[in-house]
């Protein structure tokens, strides 16, 4: 079969690809038919949840699949013409970093933190221009010297390229000086350094806030209009797809659904997987328990059962009075210090008895200080923090441990939060253990209590003697709730608990969190920076900029009359998965 003929513009063609890995049960197809062509100044969006195939399809690009454990059983990937399943590894060194640039999920353990930041850029650009000399706008033959003066010219310029002020003095920095955008905005200055055609960008937004998020997506677009090149942007986000892509694959379980330009995919969805996906993104018209799961890869036949009626938030259990938190500054020689660090400024809230209450904010905002000030891991510098009548800060630690039976927290992380060592009922148990006092339970009623906390959250007793590993992302966050709810808390502080979790397993979480607070009674003061989320789940709100509250308010008053200029850039930055909506396709509209 003679393959398809390509125009001068398209940069890659991805056709009938079909991928098999071996696995401890035998050969297992990961990529199953994956077709589609990515032409000059297109961004193609690949979006689908955990296990779909889209890493799998973007390292295929490169051939960075090993092979084994991977096999390719059929199909082509042919970029400019050349099929890269085909190629020698040489070859292969030449696209990479050259022609093909790589943007990966965590910059944080992509970049290497024993190396200054201009080290590491450099080193890219030499390598690049050994394939291709005028990138250093050098003529042959020059000194190594020399060589290494021009990359580090090249370097500072895509520093400055990508939007880092004072690019010159921070190429001398380490990459934990910089935020997470900022490393963000460094790989990819690393990925255009070799001038690549296609870009590909796995997940580059995953871990940012929304406001930075929007930067970097400012900047890809940027990009492909000023260099004309073509994006492979890999997400699980609808609505940074439909911000920023021109076209949309979405793939479930290794094949491609359906494809197409992206108005028309998310306008008007063909395929149950995709109307899922669409369903399961939180909106503004939406009341508590509405959102929609998916079921075996389609839109479930309708929302979870409604809960029972959520009884009417109470008078204050927590009561945040002029809170502030001072951290030592670092030290400038032996006997001097640069001045404290705040954290926290005379931040006071209240949370009423069975409300949800939502704090936002960016990173280094102050929201986990605060958290752990709740929870005295640390000790506010003046203030009050009073629980249910009791100020927190003046009790012993064995009157804290035993008032932390009433106030538990669920983690960001459900992969790390959970020993891999101990089974789910150790897991379960292991909290009824340390408030024993107040449970008084035996070792089989804690037993069967964990059984008990499993089926609340939705799995069942058959789990109790599995491991951590054995559980999906969703599961895993599951299993955290259970834990948090097994010494009979008040008091939830929820920390980003949908934040690593796909948008269907983000509904079911939230609805499952919804369903548990009407039936406990819980009090919930909930941790994100993603406002969709916010919006759905919490009563009030509060948003935090640089330790300090800048507004606060029920949160339809906070969302529909915003009154601080910083909640109106967090709302203005908030991606929506309806493409008409996007300021960058508005801007385009304009151009048109």
């Amino acid at each position: 079969m003679n393959p398809p003929s390509l125009d001068t513009d398209t940069l890659l063609e991805i056709d009938d690809l079909n991928l098999a890995m071996r696995s401890f049960e035998g050969e297992i197809q990961v990529l199953n038919g994956v077709s589609f062509a990515v032409k000059r100044g297109e961004i193609w969006g690949i979006v689908g949840e955990t296990g779909s195939g889209k890493s799998l399809t973007g390292l295929t690009v490169s051939r960075l699949v090993p092979t084994p454990p991977g096999r390719y059983l059929r199909g082509s990937v042919r970029f400019q013409g050349q099929d890269v399943l085909k190629q020698s590894e040489e070859t292969m060194r030449t696209l990479r970093g050259r022609r093909i640039g790589m943007i990966f999920q965590d910059p944080t353990t992509n970049l290497n933190p024993t190396f200054r930041i201009g080290t590491q850029l450099v080193d890219v650009a030499l390598h690049a221009a050994r394939l291709d000399p005028t990138i250093l706008g050098l003529p042959a033959g020059a000194s190594r010297r020399a060589r290494r003066a021009a990359a580090e010219k090249v370097a500072i310029a895509r520093l400055e390229e990508v939007g880092i002020p004072n690019a010159a003095e921070r190429v001398n920095d380490y990459p934990h000086q910089f935020s997470g955008g900022m490393k963000q905005r460094v790989l990819i200055a690393m990925a255009l350094i070799g001038r690549p055609d296609l870009l590909i960008a796995d997940e580059p937004t995953t871990a940012l806030d929304v406001s930075v998020q929007a930067q970097i997506l400012r900047l890809i677009h940027g990009l492909v209009e000023e260099h004309n090149l073509g994006v492979l942007f890999i997400t699980h986000n609808l609505g940074v797809v439909a911000q920023l892509c021109t076209h949309v694959a979405v793939m479930y379980a290794g094949a491609i659904v359906e494809s197409g330009p992206v108005r028309d995919v998310l306008k008007h969805p063909r395929h149950d997987y995709t109307r899922g996906l669409l369903a399961s993104v939180p909106k503004p018209s939406m009341k508590r328990g509405e959102l929609r799961g998916l079921a075996g890869g389609a839109l479930a036949a309708e929302a979870l059962a409604p809960p029972p009626p959520r009884a009417a938030p109470g008078g204050t259990i927590m009561a945040i009075e002029h809170v502030v938190k001072e951290f030592p500054g670092a030290r400038r020689g032996f006997f001097d210090r640069a001045p404290p660090v705040q954290a926290l400024r005379d931040v006071s809230l209240n949370i009423r008895q069975g409300e949800s209450f939502g704090l936002v904010g960016e990173s280094g905002s102050g929201k986990t200080t605060l958290t752990r000030c709740i929870l005295q891991l640390e000790k506010i510098t003046s203030g009050r923090i009073v629980y249910d009548g009791i100020d927190l800060a003046a009790q012993t630690p064995q009157q804290m441990q035993a008032l932390r039976a009433r106030i538990q927290i669920v983690f960001q992380d459900p992969y790390a939060s959970l020993n891999p060592r101990m089974t789910i009922r150790d897991i379960i148990a292991e909290p009824m253990e340390i408030h024993h006092v107040k449970l008084g339970l035996t070792p089989r009623q804690r037993t069967d209590r964990a059984a008990e906390l499993l089926e609340q959250v939705g799995l069942t007793t058959q789990h109790l003697n599995r491991f951590p590993h054995e559980f999906s992302g969703g599961q895993r966050q599951r299993i955290g709730i259970a834990r948090a709810l097994a010494p009979k808390p008040d008091f939830l502080i929820l920390d980003e608990p949908t934040s690593a979790l796909d948008v269907s397993v983000q509904a079911q979480v939230l609805n499952l969190l919804h369903d548990l607070q009407s039936r406990l009674g819980l009090t919930y003061f909930f941790i994100s920076h993603d406002l969709g989320v916010i919006r759905y789940i919490c009563d009030r709100v509060a948003l935090i900029h640089h330790g300090k509250l800048v507004e606060q308010g029920e949160t339809e008053d906070v969302f529909t009359n915003p009154r601080s200029d910083y909640a109106k850039m967090l709302l203005a930055a908030m991606p929506d998965p309806d493409p008409d909506l996007s300021p960058l396709r508005r801007r385009e509209a304009v151009l048109l």
